[in-house]
């Protein structure tokens, strides 16, 4: 018997990811795949599996993204999962604990990290987070990166642990944290953030020795001293972005000013 849950995932060319992610999901009732345009073989892939419920959505942002793939969800209980990631027999044991239990309404717990099939080493600890949950106890706050799930009701804390294979050449992290930091910028405009020709003049070297010293990313070796780099220009292009939208704006309010105060000029 199916389990009586809804898994959901947002896509954008993750053929890869779910071949390997999907057939783990053939033991769930529903998977709900909100796709944001792939121009690879998501799409195929998704519907060679009975169980997956596939639909096309222009991109609108993370959060909301999964508040429509949320909505689409049928059962009371759901799964969100990332393409890049893996359930482990411990977590889906704890799953069904939790569907027995009635209880809690949502569980927390760990998100290890394998790059490319080991885990780094570093002092990080892993990701906390909280991926299964009821239904109407749920909703992401607006957010166009970084969303984070609010809940609202009984949350148990496990240590056990799911997967995220971070399997992407540095090419590739370093188009995610461009990606990443312009969303970021955006939503810090939004807010009315500002930043400083000092920030943005420390904010490289400070976020580069934070990760490589700090955060011990010296003991991975020259996959460290990359990853570091990747925090630190992700750092520096968040803010470089926002400084830009800002001087955009001011540029735009003068124009507006000199237009509403230029003296009309008679025509003869």
């Amino acid at each position: 018997m199916a389990l009586p849950v809804s898994v959901y995932v947002i896509t954008l060319n993750e053929a890869e990811n779910l071949r390997r992610l999907l057939p783990q999901l053939s033991g769930f009732d529903e998977v709900v795949i909100v796709d944001g345009g792939s121009t690879d073989a998501t799409r195929k892939v998704a519907c060679s599996f009975p169980n997956v419920h596939f639909y096309m959505r222009a991109w609108s942002g993370f959060s909301d993204q999964k508040n429509f793939a949320l909505s689409l969800c049928s059962h009371d209980w759901v799964l969100n999962l990332d393409a890049d990631e893996e359930l482990t027999s411990p977590y889906l044991a704890e799953m069904h604990t939790l569907l027995q239990d009635g209880n809690f309404d949502a569980l927390q717990t760990r998100r290890k990290l394998l790059r490319w099939g080991k885990v780094p080493r570093t002092f990080m600890k892993d990701d906390v987070l909280i991926r299964f949950f009821r239904r109407q106890c749920a909703y992401y706050p607006s957010a166009r990166v970084h969303e984070k799930l609010q809940i609202n009701g009984r949350v148990k804390a496990s240590e056990v642990h799911f997967l995220h294979h971070e399997n992407l050449s540095f090419n590739q992290r370093i188009a995610k944290s461009n990606k990443y930091s312009e969303l970021k910028a955006l939503d810090k405009f939004s807010q009315g953030k500002q930043v400083s020709l000092l920030h943005l003049v420390l904010v490289f070297p400070l976020r580069f020795l934070q990760c490589y010293l700090g955060k011990g990313c010296f003991m991975d070796g020259v996959d460290g001293m990359l990853t570091s780099m990747n925090v630190a220009w992700y750092g520096f292009m968040q803010y470089a972005r926002l400084w830009e939208l800002n001087r955009r704006a001011q540029a735009q309010q003068a124009v507006e000013a000199s237009d509403t105060t230029a003296p009309l000029t008679p025509v003869s």
